[in-house]
């Protein structure tokens, strides 16, 4: 069973689920990886401090290549 404490669950529309489906197939990461991949580098761009309050696994310090 799932750890509701680490994980959630999003809703999106398929024709955004088979372009994320492709941008994982062309940059070899599952799906919880690139978006948290998008999430980081949106928090980044948008200067959203690291250090500010985050809910479950969201933290910015994931590698980029």
């Amino acid at each position: 069973m799932t750890d509701i404490s680490k994980f959630k669950s999003i809703g999106i529309d398929v024709d955004t689920y088979n372009k994320l489906k492709i941008i994982c197939d062309k940059e070899r990461r599952n799906i919880r990886q690139q978006v948290g991949l998008m999430v980081d580098k949106e928090c980044e761009r948008l200067e959203i401090n690291k250090d500010a309050k985050v809910l479950g696994l969201g933290g910015l310090n994931r590698s980029h290549p």
